[in-house]
């Protein structure tokens, strides 16, 4: 948004304000083909569970330590061996999604991973990571991997290059901050209203920062 704007047609604390709410995505998406649904060893038949969203975790005696390690990893600019994952398949919810050739819809949700890559680069480690995940996946639904006929991976660097968001933060300001402590939906530059996950209340794909927004403008404009 700023970028757009103008940096100098803003305030300098704002500005200022801004910079220190900076941080790097940590997310890694991997949207996937697949031929077929998967088969979990813990619930072999289809009661239901291809469309919530599925959660693959350790046993649940070590799945702390695992997520600590994960985080740490990722501080230090390493790709964790087993990250948090949430898994989808969106055509199991949406039939209309499958393409002519009846492919589910599907993609793997991954926290954490570096924007950075400490002594690589993600050109280099994108395709082993994605093989290395769908081996956790294989652990849980045995032949998963067998049933992938196209990918396309998004992570940090690639979600700044294809959408447009900065630094490839999906929540565009970090869930460390509060709701009071979030971009105002009125900008410092007059007619200019903030709309994204930025604002309050924060992340998630709700549609409530834009409804704010709006009423906002409404109400700047008088009709409100």
């Amino acid at each position: 948004m700023r970028d757009m704007a103008g940096r100098d047609n803003f305030p300098a604390d704002y500005n200022t304000r801004l910079d220190s709410m900076r941080r790097d995505g940590t997310s890694l998406k991997v949207n996937l083909a697949l031929k077929g649904l998967p088969q979990f060893t813990c619930l072999p038949v289809d009661r239901g569970q291809y469309g919530p969203t599925i959660h693959l975790l350790p046993d649940e005696e070590v799945v702390i330590r695992s997520f600590g390690e994960a985080f740490r990893a990722v501080q230090a600019g390493q790709l964790p061996d087993l990250p948090v994952i949430d898994w989808y398949i969106h055509t199991t919810v949406d039939p209309t999604m499958r393409d002519k050739d009846g492919h589910h819809n599907s993609a793997l949700f991954v926290s954490w991973v570096p924007y950075e890559l400490a002594g690589t680069t993600w050109e280099q480690e994108e395709s082993r990571y994605v093989k290395h995940l769908l081996s956790i996946c294989d652990r849980f639904a045995p032949g998963t991997s067998d049933l992938v006929v196209d990918t396309f991976v998004l992570h940090p660097k690639k979600i700044e290059q294809h959408f447009g968001i900065t630094r490839g933060h999906i929540l565009h300001v970090d869930n460390t901050y509060g709701f009071d402590q979030r971009v105002p939906y009125r900008q410092p530059i007059a007619g200019l209203y903030a709309a994204s996950a930025g604002t309050h209340p924060g992340g998630g794909v709700i549609g409530c920062g834009g409804h704010n927004a709006a009423m906002a403008a409404l109400k700047d404009l008088g009709l409100g």
